[in-house]
Parts: C-alpha cells; structure tokens; sequence
C-alpha cells in the first residue's frame, strides 16, 4: 500500500522514532517528583503552607472566646484560662519557650466550618504530668493529632522545646514520645524486638540498648513475655509496650493517650507508679483519660475540654474548691440492742438544726446522705459538731467527703454539644453514680452565662 514506516538510524534522536525526548521527559519528571518527595519529608511544603496561608477566623478579643454553639455570641472566658492566654499573649516568646517545654499558642483546628480546637493556649514546664480531659468528641484527639504532626495547624502554633511545630517540626518530634490510643504493635515481632527497634530509631548507642530495653521491660513487668510475639499479648500488656515504645530513649514530652485502658487495677498501679518516677524525674506527661482515679494519682495540672476550648485550668484541688460546694455527708446509725429498726429523727433534725439549708439526698434502711451546702463551715467545724454529738444520735459510722473530680468533670461535660455523648458517658459512670442530682439537660441554657458551682453528687 501507500503508509510506510519511518526509519531513523539514530534511535536516541529527538525526531520521530527516536526515544530522545522520553528519555529528557523521563529524567525531568524524575528530578521533580525527587525534589516534591525532598520538600515533603523535610517540611518545605507545610512550611509554605503556613506562609502563604492566612487564619480563616480572626482571634477572638482577650478574656473572651466564641461559643461553639452560637458563633454570634462572645461568652467571658474562665479567669484561669484567660490568665494563661494572657500571659502566653504578652509575655516574651523566648522566655515563654525556656521556662516551659510545651507551648500552644492560640492552638486552632477548622475542618471546614467546623471548630474542632478553638484557641488553645497554655504553657507546660518539665517535670509535670498535665491532665486533658474531655467526653468524646471534645478536641483531645485533633488536639494530639496536631501536637504529633498526624494533621496540620490551622491557625496558632505549638512549640515542643522551643521548636515550632510548624516550621521545625522534623527537630520537635525528635524530643517527643507518643504513646497512642489504639495499639500500634509489629504482630510478628517480640515485645524484645519492637522496643529494641525503636531504641535503634531514637539513636540509642548500639551497645547501651540491650540494658536499656531490660530495664524498661522490668520496670513494667513484661519481662516473662519479652521473647512472646507481641500479637500474643493480652491487652493490658499490649498498652504497657506501648507505654514502654513512648519512654525509650528518655524524650523530653510523652504523650500519653489513654494509656491504662483495658489493664486490671494491679497492673494500673504499677504504671502509674512508673509515670510518676518518669514525671519526677524531670520529664513532662500529657495524659487524656477517663479515669478520674488516674488523674488524681498523676496529675500536677489538668484542663476540661468542652467543644474544643478550655473550660478550666488548675491544680486538682483549685478545680475542687472553685467549682464545688459544700461537703457530702454520710452517716450509718447503730441498731438498738433490742433488734428494732433504729430512729433516724433525732438525726435528721440535728443535721437541719446544726447545719441548716442541708438537703436530704437519701435515705437507705440505717444511713442517711446529706449535702451539707454552706461553705464557710470548715473541715474542723463540720466534724467538731459531729464528734460531739456522735454517742448521743448512736452514730456507728460517718464519712465527709469533698465535691470530687468526678463531679466537676460531668458539669463540665454537660455543657457538650453532643448530647448522645453525654448520655453515654453518663451512663458509663453509672456504676460509680448511680443517680445524679439534677438532669443533664437541665442546664443547658448555662452554657451561655458565667461560671456556677457544682452540685454535690452523692451515691444512692
């Protein structure tokens, strides 16, 4: 026919027939894709992200914060919270990053329209274990999620030992120790392996890791498992490796996500033990956890979060004595020798005489509950006048206790606007609280307005 093919003798040539031009193309593409690879893993692309990019919400005016329910309304921020804000606001960056080896710095995640951090500020010197608690869907793990460079900043910045998160992330993460909610574990490897395997990739010296990864094994007790496939690991043991992938190589910031989960009580007081020896030793812990008894064992400062803000901030007792009122108040009266039913009216009416305003919470066969609400009585006053009177109302046994963690935790958690979630995490206190005071729908306008205190919670 008329078609012919065309001949070239120099097959490398740029005309027809020639691989000269897919061979320059194949060589340019490569060096560009090398180049995107190079600028991804060191950070370059993020850093012109966040250079180019601007806020998508302007920072809301000091000593306030948007609500999340009705982004029109400006609601007065908790004073310690606004304290914090401020002195991380005003006060010189680099003395803030040296007194202090975590910093956020109006901390914020939008995904889309939706706040999912909302200017978190705050400064964590070493040598504490700061507790953040939350009911799911708070922020704690977009909160963490961005601390471990999982998902970028929005808008502020965290600083890990003076280095930005944003624009030295590759040196922050270096410094960090993370230990996940959910297991992360080689299935084929042996506890031994997998913590040898991350001593090697945090630059352990060859000849210190076999101590190094005994003495962690012993410290939390896996040492008769350590040669076991880790895929063999009960679930208690399962988070000790976790923990135990977070210490190795002493990094400056651990953070800790739910870390006892699934342990029984022996094995979660042996860790604590452990975090508390590694918080003593100059180290600073960031803990999420629903465990009320973990935060009080281990935490030196701890903040409820509620739709991605801070609620409050402090030292557990601050949080106690700030949002609690009064004393709940237990009393078992004895049996009389006869074996009748014991009278409880005489110290019923010695409660509303000697401590009045005092509501009755309930009543059970031989005790009684009340919550006793003035709070300028103090511990002396309070157990004076009852020691006093104990022989005479046949007192057999009785219990003062403070507002507890608990307590002001689940008011602050009503104020989620996830009311499913609220319920469930009700529910799953249940145990611990059988029935609690008030509904918790009742306060929901409160969210609007200024801080009250907290109802006692007294178990029925």
């Amino acid at each position: 026919g008329d078609a012919c093919a065309y001949y070239n003798n120099n097959y490398f040539g740029w005309e027809q027939s020639g691989i000269g031009r897919m061979l320059v193309f194949l060589v340019l593409q490569g060096i560009v894709m090398w180049i995107l690879i190079g600028a991804y893993e060191y950070g370059l692309l993020q850093k012109l992200i966040y250079m180019v990019s601007k806020p998508k919400r302007a920072m809301p005016p000091p000593g306030t914060y948007t609500a999340q329910h009705s982004r029109s309304l400006l609601v007065k921020e908790d004073e310690d919270v606004a304290q914090e804000r401020f002195k991380i606001d005003s006060s010189d960056k680099s003395e803030i990053l040296m007194s202090n080896k975590l910093v956020l710095d109006n901390l914020t995640k939008y995904y889309g329209s939706f706040t999912a951090v909302d200017h978190l500020s705050i400064g964590i010197p070493a040598g504490e274990c700061f507790g953040l608690l939350g009911i799911n869907g708070a922020g704690k793990t977009t909160t963490f999620m961005m601390l471990t460079g999982d998902t970028p900043i929005s808008s502020g910045d965290a600083y890990l030992d003076s280095c930005s998160l944003k624009t030295d992330k590759k040196m922050a993460l270096r410094k960090l120790g993370y230990c996940p909610q959910s297991d992360a574990l080689i299935d084929q490897m042996t506890g031994r392996e997998i913590l040898t395997l991350f001593a090697r990739l945090r630059g352990i010296k060859e000849r210190e890791i076999p101590v190094a990864v005994s003495n962690l094994m012993s410290a939390l007790t896996l040492t008769p498992h350590a040669d076991k496939q880790s895929k063999a690991y009960s679930g208690g043991n399962k988070r000790k490796l976790s923990t135990g992938i977070a210490l190795i190589g002493d990094p400056d910031v651990i953070f800790l996500d739910e870390p006892t989960t699934g342990m029984d009580p022996v094995a979660r007081r042996m860790l604590w033990k452990v975090l508390a020896r590694v918080r003593d030793s100059g180290r600073t812990l960031i803990l999420t956890s629903h465990s009320m008894e973990e935060c009080e064992a281990l935490c030196t400062c701890l903040a409820v979060m509620v739709n991605g803000q801070f609620k409050c901030l402090g030292s557990i007792q601050h949080l106690k004595n700030k949002f609690g009122e009064g004393y709940t108040f237990t009393a078992k009266v004895a049996y009389p020798s006869d074996g009748g039913e014991p009278d409880l009216t005489p110290l019923q009416t010695f409660i509303d005489s000697t401590f009045p305003n005092s509501k009755l919470t309930d009543i059970h066969e031989n005790m009684v509950n009340y919550h006793i609400t003035d709070t300028r009585l103090s511990w002396a006053q309070v157990f004076g006048e009852l020691e006093r009177a104990r022989e005479k109302l046949h007192i057999e046994d009785y219990l003062i206790s403070q507002t507890s963690l608990e307590q002001v935790f689940i008011y602050f958690a009503r104020m989620q606007d996830s009311s499913e979630n609220i319920r469930q995490y009700s529910r799953s206190l249940c145990s611990c609280f059988p029935c609690i005071g008030r509904d918790s729908g009742e306060r929901e306008d409160n969210v609007q307005h200024g801080y009250e205190r907290v109802p006692s919670v007294t178990v029925a």
